[in-house]
């Protein structure tokens, strides 16, 4: 390995914790581990299991139109990695590790697109209705919300509550998160600097001569290709509080699927990706290993860093739109388009910056903005 290479692998490893705390997107924990009632036959425990992290990871919660993986899910024992048993809350419970080695291939084979472990964080504002009062739902204990928490974390969708106090409540009230003011509910929402916000609103409506719960929500969504967002809305209602939970959860999680999930393919294919805006090489470490997180990132090498830009070979088990779709959720990276990708290579030939690698490549295939948070 040349000399200069060499220095550079040092400072890489080096800046790593660096670089990495500057990362907003979450990578969540457990995403193969399910959480099922021990009171049940052991096949039927296993279907569940098998079941619950598929839907987890594919936003699909009836497979019956895939029907090698309904044969899999009658045979989910083969699946399952290792288990254990545990007392929560008076019920006996069964924590299942599902092999990610066998569940990934299925769905590749199978061509249904997969949602990573790398997923934007989301901030939940929620407020209820009753007769002209509104209010909201501030305690973490109140029955919706920690219903709508329990069936987000099973499904592996991590959210925050605001924390509803003065600084929230002089800037944003129930009306205007009623009334979708996003303007006002992004500038509360800032302190947070959570990657996604949801605003929800529970009331009872009238559905067929009877009274039922209806949970309605916003967000905002990345439109395709673009740094702009497109408003996304959609309703639950259920007789009661705990199926409302369980159907707001299940909704959102085939939403968020649809748009982040990837569908990974056999064979492999290099792409050049240039990220602008870089200062130093925490910076480029920080683009690195937000890169390698991503599903269907096979690896990514450094080629070029010099005049505040840097060009990466990314390898992609995925096709390359899956991936700037993907990204669109990443707040630490903006598409660039082409005057903005022009601006910043007439500004690099002014430069006189020798660069720190040796490889160069001269097609580019995407540019992106490094921005720090």
């Amino acid at each position: 390995m040349p000399k200069l290479m060499q220095q550079l692998s040092v400072m890489l490893v080096s800046l790593l914790l660096l670089g990495s705390s500057q990362l907003a997107a979450i990578e969540v924990d457990a995403l193969y581990l399910a959480d099922v009632s021990a009171d049940q036959p052991q096949r039927q425990w296993q279907n569940t299991a098998l079941a619950q992290v598929m839907t987890r990871l594919t936003g699909i919660t009836d497979f019956s139109k895939y029907p090698q993986v309904t044969a899999e899910l009658n045979n989910a024992g083969r699946y399952v990695k290792q288990f254990e048993s545990q007392r929560q809350n008076g019920d006996n419970r069964l924590k299942v590790l599902l092999d990610a080695s066998l569940i990934n291939p299925l769905l590749q084979q199978q061509g249904i697109a997969i949602w990573g472990a790398h997923r934007p964080e989301t901030l939940l504002w929620i407020v209820q209705q009753n007769g002209s009062d509104r209010q909201f739902l501030r305690k973490a204990d109140d029955e919706l919300v920690s219903a709508l928490l329990q069936n987000l974390a099973e499904n592996r969708i991590p959210v925050t509550l605001p924390l509803y106090d003065i600084d929230d409540l002089l800037q944003l009230t129930e009306t205007d998160v009623w009334a979708g003011l996003w303007q006002s509910i992004n500038q509360a929402s800032m302190r947070y600097r959570a990657d996604m916000v949801i605003i929800a609103t529970l009331d009872e409506v009238n559905r067929n001569g009877e009274n039922v719960q209806r949970l309605s929500w916003q967000r905002q969504s990345p439109a395709q290709g673009t740094n702009q967002y497109i408003i996304v809305r959609n309703e639950v209602i259920a007789a009661d509080t705990v199926t409302l939970a369980s159907a707001f959860s299940a909704v959102l999680t085939a939403e968020l699927a649809a748009e982040q999930a990837v569908v990974l393919q056999a064979k492999t294919a290099n792409y050049q990706l240039v990220v602008a805006n870089l200062t130093n090489l925490a910076d480029v470490v920080a683009v690195e290993r937000l890169l390698e997180r991503m599903l269907g990132v096979s690896s990514v090498t450094l080629n070029q860093f010099a005049a505040d830009r840097a060009q990466f070979t990314v390898t992609l088990q995925i096709e390359l739109a899956q991936l700037t779709r993907h990204l669109q959720w990443e707040p630490s990276l903006m598409l660039m388009d082409n005057t903005e990708t022009d601006a910043y290579s007439r500004l690099n030939e002014t430069k006189r910056n020798l660069p720190i690698a040796l490889i160069p490549v001269q097609r580019i295939d995407a540019s992106y903005r490094f921005v720090r948070r």
